[in-house]
């Protein structure tokens, strides 16, 4: 017997307890690399020496990872890319810029000057590595979206009952204690956060120093059928972005690690991504990404309180000393690769009132320098918190998130489904008929004149009715269902 308890545990030291059989899927796999003879086109962080040496690998790993997997897969370089090539394909994996629809190319990427690089019509099923997927998106208002190049190599709040942990390959996620990074705790949805919780490691790449980070998407994904967050990941914004997420066909593989770096439960996890991407071919998302999440406005009036300045003011004292060191550092004529973005960056100490912009006239002479009553009034009437009037900038339109005094007078949540079928009744008993019409064309994407339409295209869809803040407050038709 005792023979036998040695043999067994001999062999678990050579055949680790996760690993499983592989069986190659006959999905067909599109891999479109970075060339590592080409600049990345895009900014990312990181050491930039200890880069272009990591990336010289990086092509024929991928490759050769995906071919223990799948039968069929096809490599090309990202300026070779063209999106027939993802028809050909079940799943399209993209880690690099590929060629802009107008022809021409970017020497660097930024957000107020992004070129289209797929069609409107794109519906292949594709998996984006990193910071390529909110370069692409950029212009396709998706909820895969560029919040911040900043994620760690670790995960949290992941659902484990997602297929990208179960099928094809069972993943036993490994959780350890890690710190969040101190960025989180400057927004509202931080302000209780812990400073540390379990959290799943994914890629192996602390220890080595400039690792370029990976990318995290604003919140919001939950807000719309077609769109899912399956996990956040150690950034410094809020803890509430997602690392891990999909929005239709697109979905966004947040961590910049190459199979090399990655844990064995990362690499499976990304093997179980391709084969769950491949069903959502010709599911383009349907709701567009084009207002901020709720959240922002508390973040604002967060940072107006007592607990939101401090944490402010002391993350301003840092960047304040960096770009003291930076500029020092520039008249001794010894500048880092990092000082020309550092002393950019405006390091003035931060007024309170500039975050209490939104806030209605009349609240700020109620509270005046009462800053946590602010923060106060905002959480009492969070259902309340609707769009501005469409602003300007860069030539995008944009929208802050404010207090909508219409809804306030009714007492009802514009998420609240209860607030049309108080609206359409007003129309009925010829109740405030002009602010129940207001209000219906305002949170609904219809424009109907009569209560009778009204209530008719209510009574019809009310159980495919979802509301969707990142979607412009509006209650949409799930057209899945």
């Amino acid at each position: 017997m005792k023979n036998t308890i040695l043999a067994v545990l001999a062999l678990l030291l050579v055949f680790p307890v996760h690993a499983q059989k592989i069986k190659k899927s006959k999905l067909k796999i599109l891999y479109v690399a970075q060339n590592p003879d080409l600049p990345d086109g895009y900014s990312f962080g990181g050491n930039r020496e200890l880069w272009k040496s990591l990336k010289k690998d990086r092509p024929q790993d991928f490759y050769q990872f995906f071919q223990k997997y799948f039968e069929t897969v096809t490599m090309v370089y990202g300026e070779e890319y063209k999106e027939e090539m993802s028809y050909k394909n079940d799943v399209t994996v993209i880690d690099a810029l590929i060629p802009q629809k107008d022809g021409k190319k970017l020497e660097y990427w930024n957000g107020h000057q992004a070129p289209d690089y797929l069609s409107e019509d794109y519906d292949a099923p594709t998996i984006f590595i990193a910071g390529v997927g909110g370069a692409i998106l950029w212009n396709k208002e998706t909820k895969i979206d560029w919040l911040c190049n900043c994620l760690y190599s670790h995960a949290f709040d992941m659902d484990k009952t997602h297929p990208i942990f179960n099928t094809p390959y069972k993943v036993t996620l490994t959780e350890e204690k890690q710190k969040h990074k101190g960025g989180v705790f400057h927004y509202y949805s931080g302000k209780d956060a812990p400073k540390e919780e379990m959290m799943w490691r994914v890629q192996n790449v602390d220890h080595m120093e400039g690792y370029p980070p990976g990318i995290v998407a604003n919140p919001g994904f939950g807000d719309s059928p077609d769109a899912e967050s399956i996990s956040g990941g150690p950034c410094i914004k809020s803890i509430k972005a997602t690392a891990l997420g999909r929005h239709g066909n697109f979905f966004q593989w947040g961590y910049r690690a190459s199979p090399k770096h990655l844990t064995e439960e990362g690499k499976l996890t990304l093997i179980n991504t391709i084969h769950y991407m491949a069903q959502f071919k010709g599911q383009k998302p349907f709701v567009k990404r084009i207002a901020p999440h709720r959240l922002v406005a508390l973040d604002e009036v967060y940072k107006a309180s007592d607990k939101g300045y401090a944490g402010e003011m002391k993350f301003m004292q840092r960047l304040h000393n960096d770009v003291n060191a930076a500029m020092a550092r520039k008249l001794a004529g010894k500048p880092n690769e990092f000082d020309k973005y550092t002393l950019n960056r405006d390091s003035k100490f931060p007024d309170r009132t500039k975050h209490l912009v939104n806030v209605p006239q009349k609240i700020i002479e109620k509270y005046v320098d009462d800053w946590n009553a602010y923060l106060k009034y905002y959480e009492d009437n969070i259902g309340y918190l609707g769009l501005s009037e469409p602003k300007e900038q860069y030539g995008f339109s944009y929208w802050d998130v404010i207090i909508d005094k219409d809804l306030q007078k009714l007492g009802i949540a514009n998420n609240d489904i209860q607030l049309l079928e108080k609206c359409i009744t007003m129309l009925e008993t010829n109740e405030q008929t002009d602010l129940a019409q207001k209000l219906l064309e305002k949170y609904t994407t219809e424009k109907f004149v009569s209560a009778e339409e009204w209530r008719k295209w209510f009574k019809k869809n009310k159980e495919k009715l979802f509301f969707t803040e990142t979607g412009g407050y509006k209650w949409m038709l799930d057209i899945t269902k």
